[in-house]
């Protein structure tokens, strides 16, 4: 397994660059759910399981855990990724070797260590990999389950996560922060109640786009970034020498 090597420093420099990033390419960034695991993490270490579908996912991990939580957040990433993107290690992203069973019970023993108080944040993608987002999420793996099950007073927090374009110059990322589940002694019976409760939260968020229910639940969190004085100035350009002109005009 590869280990994080967190720097404070890395961490308020490369989740600032985030941010901006996300603001710049993000129409908004709308987010249920937070204030209540706000709160969970004050009083317990938190594992966080979500579906995984885009390269997006890892920079929303850092901004909900870094920016805006503020908590000592982590992240398990596939080794290849990380050996690839070695810079999100500075940031909590820590690796295992998929195809290998060893690897996987070190990061296993790794994690538990890291949620070892409260305050202590780890995101986990228990598919693995990317999955396209229109796939049934029926493919959770048992690691998570098997973290929860031997880590003391460790709560299991569902998210969804959907991005939609909906009529605005870039997308929109909808997230959705579900209650803390019930602990279980059986492992396939955690892995199975962590699947339907992140299929829950998608759920919650699908009705939202389809009918707004439950939008006041949806606090926006970002807004893109306003366009430069540049920008502004060269889509008036453009709109005068492209105009429409009348007759004699």
């Amino acid at each position: 397994m590869i280990p994080a090597r967190k720097s404070p420093f890395f961490v308020r420099w490369f989740t600032g660059q985030v941010d901006k990033r996300i603001r710049k390419m993000f129409s908004r960034v709308r987010v249920r759910g937070l204030d209540a695991l706000q709160e969970t993490l004050r009083e317990a270490p938190v594992i966080v399981v979500s579906n995984h579908t885009s390269w997006w996912d890892p920079m929303f991990c850092i901004l909900v855990g870094h920016r805006l939580l503020t908590c000592d957040a982590y992240a398990m990433m596939d080794a290849s990724n990380l050996l690839r993107l070695p810079f999100l290690g500075r940031v909590g992203g820590f690796g295992v070797h998929l195809d290998d069973p060893a690897d996987r019970k070190r990061v296993l023993r790794y994690t538990r260590d890291l949620l070892g108080a409260p305050g202590r944040l780890v995101w986990i993608f228990p598919q693995g990999t990317e999955r396209p987002r229109v796939a049934p999420l029926d493919d959770f793996k048992p690691g998570a389950a098997i973290i929860a099950r031997t880590t003391p007073d460790v709560r299991v927090v569902p998210v969804g996560i959907r991005y939609e374009l909906r009529g605005v110059p870039g997308p929109e990322a909808i997230l959705s922060i579900g209650p803390p589940l019930e602990a279980q002694t059986d492992v396939e019976t955690a892995r199975l109640a962590q699947q339907a409760a992140v299929t829950r939260e998608l759920e919650t968020i699908d009705r939202f786009l389809m009918t707004a229910e439950g939008a006041a639940e949806f606090q926006t969190v970002r807004k893109r970034a306003p366009a430069s004085p540049g920008e502004r100035l060269a889509e008036r350009i453009l709109a005068f020498f492209t105009r429409y002109r009348t007759k004699g005009g």
